[in-house]
């Protein structure tokens, strides 16, 4: 079966492997397509556009943006088919930068608080592009010595309901839809097996109402995705005329674990994805 891998990060956000790497590790492997999806970012996407073409290996251009459901915590989303030096999605990205930063300036004070004072330059090194995320922060904890490894920073200190956990202002996943789609990229729910709390059939309300705001598809493959939630969710999804989608979400040494290319993706969900995509654009810039 040819395998594509439609999520994936490099150091743009936080991932450990330059997108050439990645893009090079991806060629290796044998895939049909890879998709780089930092988060909140498009500034790997000009080199793994660049190498892909000099491998002759499919890039598609992609984001991963958080969002926010009041109730249901943080939905992820994707989008896919980019256009790197879209003006407007740019704009839109540097005001969610703006909260990011502001947010990761309470980190650092809150962790002051707690007798863990870092660096922000060092954190900024740790991270090595211009987006810096809590993975960057623990990378940090670790250094200093404050934690034993990343997850261990996580559970004691930065996830949610943990001491020095500081929410983000983010934008609802309506708002982030529509602003993929101005973009002329697709959306897709990314790792639906982590996005919700809460009952099933809540969720599966929720992915209705995703859908009704445009929604196009949805990860169905997913390390973290249990088989049996991934067939419920395929059976509304195809109710809803959602696509499917899936993806290792790669980072490289931040999550040893993790392997480019598993679970494996059938290259023919590419092929749908790409038709939707199309279908979309208004005529002037459908492929000839």
């Amino acid at each position: 079966m040819e395998r594509i891998d439609l999520h994936a990060h490099t150091t743009a956000s936080d991932g450990s492997l330059r997108p050439a790497e990645l893009v090079q590790l991806a060629a290796r492997l044998g895939l049909r397509a890879v998709a780089l999806t930092d988060h909140d970012g498009l500034d790997g996407l000009a080199e793994g556009l660049a190498e892909g073409r000099r491998l002759g290996l499919e890039v598609v251009p992609g984001i991963e943006l958080s969002t926010r459901r009041d109730g249901l915590g943080s939905l992820h989303l994707l989008g896919l088919w980019l256009e790197p030096t879209d003006a407007g999605l740019r704009a839109w990205l540097a005001g969610q930068q703006a909260t990011r930063v502001e947010r990761n300036q309470r980190l650092l004070a809150r962790l002051a608080e707690l007798g863990m004072p870092l660096d922000p330059q060092q954190v900024a090194r740790q991270a090595g592009g211009p987006v810096i995320g809590r993975p960057h922060v623990a990378q940090a904890l670790v250094a200093g010595g404050h934690a034993a490894t990343v997850a261990d920073a996580f559970a004691r200190w930065l996830s949610r309901g943990r001491p020095a956990y500081v929410e983000r202002v983010r934008p609802s996943p309506e708002e982030a839809i529509e602003v993929l789609h101005r973009a002329g990229g697709l959306t897709i729910l990314a790792h639906p097996g982590l996005a919700w709390r809460g009952e099933r059939a809540r969720q599966l309300g929720e992915l209705a109402a995703l859908a009704r705001a445009g929604l196009d598809g949805i990860e169905l493959r997913h390390p973290e995705l249990a088989p049996d939630w991934a067939a419920d969710l395929a059976a509304e999804a195809a109710r809803l005329g959602l696509l499917p989608s899936g993806g290792s979400d790669f980072h490289g040494a931040a999550k040893p674990e993790i392997r480019l290319g598993e679970p494996p993706v059938p290259a023919e969900w590419l092929e749908g994805l790409r038709a939707r995509r199309i279908a979309r654009l208004p005529d002037h810039r459908r492929p000839c």
